[in-house]
């Protein structure tokens, strides 16, 4: 959820616990007790308007989310998680790679053996992970 989404929520619920503490702290006046239930009633719409909303915001169409769709049908549509995990593991191996290649610049000789047996994993890790990432494009 959208951080907006949850600070509704929040508000919702805040209002909630001050209708409950306030209808228990005078529920011995009539008057008091009608607005309580109005308060009551007023959250729920609220709590529906809002749920609509957000329903009919995720299924409206612009013209700009169906170029956006089309473009991606093009491409042969969403891709499968492991697609988009295997590439996020490759992006984060790179940046490994990256970083361990500036350490060793500056590392003694002793940290540059370790230096170097990271680097030669992750390397084996990316060859593996870029092998899976072509088999499945091959695949398709």
């Amino acid at each position: 959820m959208s951080r907006k989404t949850d600070e509704i929520k929040k508000s919702i619920a805040r209002l909630e616990e001050i209708q409950i503490k306030f209808c228990e702290a005078v529920s011995s006046e009539g008057e008091v007790s009608l607005l309580c239930e109005q308060m009551k009633s007023e959250l729920q719409n609220l709590k529906l308007w809002i749920s609509m909303l957000y329903k009919y915001n995720g299924t409206s169409k612009s013209n700009a989310k169906v170029a956006a769709s089309r473009e991606n049908g093009k491409k042969g549509g969403r891709p499968p998680k492991f697609v988009t995990d295997l590439k996020k593991q490759k992006n984060e191996l790179e940046a490994l790679l990256s970083d361990l290649h500036t350490q060793q610049i500056s590392a003694s000789i002793e940290d540059e053996e370790n230096l170097n047996s990271q680097a030669e994993k992750a390397n084996q890790e990316l060859e593996t992970v870029n092998k899976k990432l072509s088999e499945f494009k091959n695949e398709k």
